[in-house]
């Protein structure tokens, strides 16, 4: 398997849980209106609950990674993914949907953490960095495609044979995995799957002040984007009443992402990871400020060009951050990549789950909802990178940014 091969492969296995998520935007309202209205479930959990799933999974298959191969968990989680994707279509009631969308959560898990690690077993540091922004500039292709390729299968096919279409994407890239792509972890490395170790070594990286911070605040990035997607659809549809423009608006938006993506593979060779992650911080929260103030001056309602304005700097500052932010945790953890990817992942999205949740139950207009996830997002985390760096090493942080300017 050549380069661009495997890159191929790497973009496309993580490409799953994007297609998973924002494929789904444009059906949401149809699969609610399928069902029972006065359910007490809401359509946001069916995006909600599926990051559930995928930080379940993700704390269970970095393990089996780092003890069987990368392969059979990657494999492993496909034949999740599938049959929760089996429950979904054929659900008869709602509720049968939000299980079916948590087993899918759960099954992405394997090519999510499986191709992390892949990837760190052939690269290190600032390599490592490159290839993830490398990875996630064209991963920002697929918020782009995604939603107008749902709308599109969902309107030939109803709600239900977009979900088969997922079955299909699973089936195919287990295959291309396991005729094409080789076993990255050598037997000799493998950590068995000792419950008692895996107790030390998950307590171990639990307490590590140079990982856990990391990971919280990894959390609350993801948690800001977490809400844009739980409060998409009734943005467009009911606040602005533009349901139809959903699938533009999502890959106008995912333009700033790319961009600064693409700006990040020139920076992180330069700068390091550090400059980036501070002024991805820093525009994240200039972005929430921004929407706060026009919320304010606008009764809640500001223009729509001046909200697509302030969420695309917002999704431009979230850009900066993904890449750098994983690769800042994972770079102490040597060869507990799997484990380590695994904590991160399932941390982070846990802490994602919870900071999307409370904001979208206490804060119920969607506006305010993505201008209060924007603005909390970037101090808390920045406070948590903070506390990761010992006292004595945050002078050498900050030298290492000046130095390189």
């Amino acid at each position: 398997m050549n380069r661009v091969e495997r890159l191929s492969l790497y973009v496309a296995l993580t490409a799953l849980t994007a297609f998973a998520i924002d494929g789904v935007l444009p059906a949401m309202p149809m699969i609610e209106n399928a069902f029972d209205a006065k359910s007490s479930l809401s359509g946001a959990q069916i995006i909600t609950v599926f990051v559930l799933g995928m930080a379940i999974g993700e704390l269970v298959i970095g393990p089996i990674s780092d003890a069987l191969g990368r392969r059979p968990a990657v494999i492993a989680g496909l034949v999740v993914f599938v049959i929760g994707t089996v429950v979904a279509a054929t659900a008869e009631n709602f509720a049968a949907v939000i299980f079916g969308r948590f087993l899918q959560g759960i099954g992405v898990a394997g090519p999510k953490i499986g191709t992390r690690t892949m990837i760190r077993d052939r690269y290190e540091g600032a390599d490592m960095a490159k290839i993830m922004s490398v990875i996630f500039t064209l991963l920002m292709l697929v918020p782009m495609i995604a939603p107008v390729l749902g709308a599109l299968i969902a309107a030939a096919a109803g709600w239900r044979g977009l979900f088969w279409s997922y079955l299909t994407l699973a089936g195919g890239l287990g295959a291309w995995l396991w005729l094409r792509h080789p076993e990255t972890l050598p037997v000799e490395k493998r950590v068995p799957l000792n419950p008692r170790r895996l107790w030390q070594n998950i307590r171990t990286m639990l307490f590590r002040n140079d990982v856990t911070p990391i990971v919280i605040a990894t959390g609350f990035v993801f948690g800001a984007q977490l809400t844009y997607f739980a409060v998409a659809a009734n943005l467009f549809g009911a606040v602005y009443g533009v349901s139809a423009m959903m699938p533009v608006f999502f890959a106008l938006l995912a333009t700033g992402t790319a961009l600064a993506l693409l700006l990040n593979v020139w920076l992180v060779g330069r700068t390091g990871m550090e400059a980036p992650i501070l002024a991805g911080l820093l525009a994240l929260g200039l972005s929430g400020a921004g929407l706060l103030i026009a919320a304010v001056l606008c009764g809640g309602h500001p223009p729509l060009t001046i909200l697509l304005g302030l969420s695309w700097f917002g999704f431009f500052a979230l850009g900066l951050l993904f890449g750098n932010l994983n690769a800042f945790a994972m770079r102490p953890l040597g060869d507990l990549a799997g484990l380590g990817s695994s904590i991160i992942a399932t941390g982070s999205s846990l802490v994602a789950f919870v900071f999307a949740s409370a904001v979208e139950t206490v804060v119920a207009a969607p506006v305010w909802a993505l201008a209060w996830a924007f603005t909390l997002a970037a101090p808390l985390s920045t406070f948590f990178i903070l506390l990761a760096i010992q006292t004595g090493a945050r002078k050498q942080f900050f030298q290492s940014i000046r130095s390189r300017r």
